[in-house]
């Protein structure tokens, strides 16, 4: 999410809820990094969230109706109180489609909340352990073949994060027929935030269906394939972030903080992920 040529002018397509706090991974490019701001709030236990009545009127005006649970340096699913925000959600939205783009680290223990969402996005740039570890810094992958039986496949998108360890046509090959063996049809590659540019790995060798917001979508089988270049696609969003703030376009970087959100250097990560004393809580 970052989307440098936004100007304000392209339409409107969803609205994000960016939780700040503790996570349970610690991927290397993880965009909270360019937003520090936020380092030192804490929204998981909050209810009422801030800002939550500003957010839902520009939703409204700009005629949003999916909303989606995301962090900015945390997992959604670790917020305490989703039940009750989604009530809050679905008197102040008409026809809300309710989202979550999670990690997936918790899914398999919060069965109890997933029947209320319409749409899943779950981060996964491997389901090779080493690799996954290598880029979202512990923990191993979400076991997909257990989450099917209580989540429907068809309502899962898996974001792939690019980076120099998943990049290669055999690694995404392999992760895309098994993602079609598991029913689920539909993949995001997205360039990575304030990382070296990768650039689209299918170009040469996967079928192009379509142009959608300015990025292409490939087939490969029967998998739905997008690169999201989030520096470049062409849609903007309603965004609520930790301290309130209410933002009306898709670069979360700038609009967590209007006048002082630029991007900032990285000399306080290591390549393992985040080392700040708020990240580091046991890992599930």
């Amino acid at each position: 999410m970052g989307c440098l040529n936004s100007t304000g002018s392209f339409s409107h397509w969803f609205g994000n809820i960016h939780f700040s706090g503790a996570c349970n991974r610690s991927c290397y490019f993880c965009i909270g990094q360019h937003m520090m701001a936020l380092d030192a709030l804490n929204s998981l236990d909050q209810y009422p969230l801030l800002g939550i009545d500003k957010f839902l009127e520009e939703c409204n005006q700009h005629e949003i109706n999916d909303i989606n649970l995301t962090g900015s340096n945390t997992d959604p699913l670790l917020y305490r109180h989703i039940e009750p925000l989604y009530y809050d959600l679905l008197k102040g939205v008409r026809k809300l489609r309710f989202g979550i783009r999670t990690n997936g680290a918790l899914l398999e223990s919060k069965r109890s909340v997933m029947g209320l969402f319409d749409n899943v996005s779950i981060s996964l740039p491997s389901l090779v352990p080493e690799i996954y570890q290598a880029m979202m810094g512990s923990g191993t992958p979400p076991r997909l073949n257990r989450i099917i039986d209580f989540i429907d496949p068809s309502s899962i998108k898996i974001n792939v994060v690019l980076g120099p360890e998943n990049r290669e046509r055999s690694h995404l090959l392999s992760m895309f027929r098994h993602l079609e063996l598991l029913g689920i049809h539909k993949v995001n590659l997205r360039e990575p935030y304030g990382q070296p540019h990768i650039g689209s790995p299918l170009d040469s060798w996967a079928e192009l269906g379509r142009i959608q917001f300015g990025m292409p979508v490939y087939w490969v089988g029967a998998v739905e394939v997008t690169y999201w270049d989030v520096h470049f696609v062409e849609v903007e969003s309603v965004n609520l972030y930790a301290n309130g703030i209410v933002s009306v376009d898709y670069p979360i970087t700038r609009g967590h903080d209007p006048i002082y959100g630029t991007v900032q250097g990285q000399e306080h990560f290591t390549k393992s992920g985040r080392v700040h004393e708020q990240w580091l809580q046991k890992k599930p």
